[in-house]
C-alpha cells in the first residue's frame, strides 16, 4: 500500500476587469491544514481541506505511458463530471504545460504545494502565457503508489472523497482543464489539474453531406451538363462555459483536381445547387467559423463526375 496527500484550491474571489460575460474569477489556495497568503484584492479568505484517505487502487492490466496516464485522467475527470450531468471540459494544451510545469516544481522539490519554491502559483504561469482568464482552480495530488494506473485511480478517489476538490472538479465555472504528471526517480507521483474558465477558443466543425444529382440538361451552349445540389451542415463545438456559437461556413469547389476556388467566403446558408459539365469531376468541401473567431478545419471533400 503506498502513501497519499492531497491538495485543493479553495472558493477565493478576485475581482478584475472582465468582457464578453466574465465572471469573477475563482482563485484560492489550500495545503492540507495551513493557510497560504491571500492574493491581493482577495475578497474572502481560503477554506482550509485536509489531506483525505484515499481507496484502494483498481487493478488495470495496461502499463501507462506518462502522456496515457495523464489523457485517462482527463478522462477520469469529465466521467466525474458526466455522473452529474455536467458537460465535459476540453483540453487547453496551454494548461496542460502549465500543469506539467507545476508537477514538475513540486516533484523537484519533493514537496506537495499550490506555491512553488521559486514563489509562484498555478495563476502566476497562467498570467505569464498570456491566457485570458475568468476562474481559474487547481487540484493537486502525491502518492506512491506503484503503477501509473494504480496512482491514478487512487489521486482521483482521494479527490472524490473531499468536498472541497468535489467542488472543483464538478465546478459549472470552468470550460477547459489541463493535466499534468511527474515521477521521480524514486517513484512519487505528482498531479495536477489545472481547471479554467476562459473565452472559446474550440473550432467549429463542418462536413459535406451525399450530394444529391438531378437531371441532365443542354444548355444554350449546347453544353450537356447534370444539375446538382451539395448540402453541408455544422455547428460549435460543445463547451462547459461560454460557447460562443456558429456564425457562418466557407465554402469551396474545383474542378477536375484542379485548384480549390471560393463559392462563398462567408455563409449561412448550408446548400448549393448548381451544374457539372458533361465529362468533369467536381468536389466541393466547406469548414466553418464561430462567433469567437475560431476556424475549424475543412471537411472532407465529395465529388460527382457527370
Amino acid at each position: 500500500m503506498g502513501r497519499v496527500s492531497l491538495a485543493t484550491l479553495g472558493t477565493n474571489l478576485l475581482t478584475r476587469p472582465t468582457h464578453g460575460g466574465a465572471r469573477p474569477a475563482l482563485l484560492a489556495f489550500v495545503l492540507a491544514a495551513a493557510m497560504l497568503g491571500i492574493p491581493a484584492g482577495t475578497a474572502a479568505i481560503p477554506v482550509l481541506a485536509a489531506a483525505q484517505p484515499a481507496a484502494a487502487p483498481v487493478a488495470s492490466p495496461a502499463t501507462l505511458t506518462v502522456p496515457a496516464a495523464e489523457a485517462r485522467l482527463v478522462a477520469q475527470v469529465n466521467a466525474d463530471r458526466a455522473a452529474v450531468g455536467l458537460a465535459a471540459l476540453r483540453v487547453d494544451s496551454r494548461l496542460s504545460a502549465i500543469a506539467r510545469e507545476r508537477s514538475g516544481a513540486m516533484a523537484a522539490a519533493g514537496q506537495l504545494s499550490h506555491v512553488q519554491p521559486d514563489g509562484r502559483t498555478a495563476l502566476d504561469l497562467v498570467r505569464a502565457a498570456g491566457i485570458i482568464w475568468y476562474a481559474v482552480g487547481e487540484t493537486i495530488g502525491w502518492n506512491n503508489y506503484p503503477g501509473l494506473a494504480s496512482s491514478l485511480n487512487v489521486v482521483n478517489a482521494g479527490w472524490l472523497s473531499s468536498p472541497e476538490h468535489v467542488a472543483i472538479i464538478r465546478s459549472t465555472d470552468y470550460n477547459y482543464l489541463g493535466v499534468g504528471l511527474a515521477v521521480t526517480a524514486g517513484g512519487d507521483r505528482y498531479w495536477t489539474v489545472i481547471f479554467l474558465r476562459g473565452p472559446d477558443r474550440t473550432a467549429p466543425w463542418a462536413k459535406m453531406l451525399a450530394p444529391a444529382p438531378g437531371s441532365y440538361m443542354i444548355l444554350a451552349s449546347r453544353r450537356a451538363v447534370r444539375l446538382v445540389t451539395w448540402t453541408w451542415t455544422g455547428n460549435d463545438s460543445p463547451l462547459a462555459a461560454l460557447m460562443s456559437g456558429l456564425r457562418s461556413f466557407e465554402v469551396q469547389r474545383r474542378v477536375d483536381g484542379g485548384a480549390w476556388v471560393s463559392v462563398w467566403t462567408s455563409t449561412t446558408r448550408q446548400s448549393w445547387s448548381t451544374s457539372v459539365g458533361l465529362g468533369h469531376r467536381v468536389q466541393v468541401r466547406v469548414r466553418a467559423r464561430d462567433k469567437a473567431g475560431n476556424v475549424g478545419p475543412w471537411s472532407s471533400a465529395v465529388g460527382l463526375s457527370a
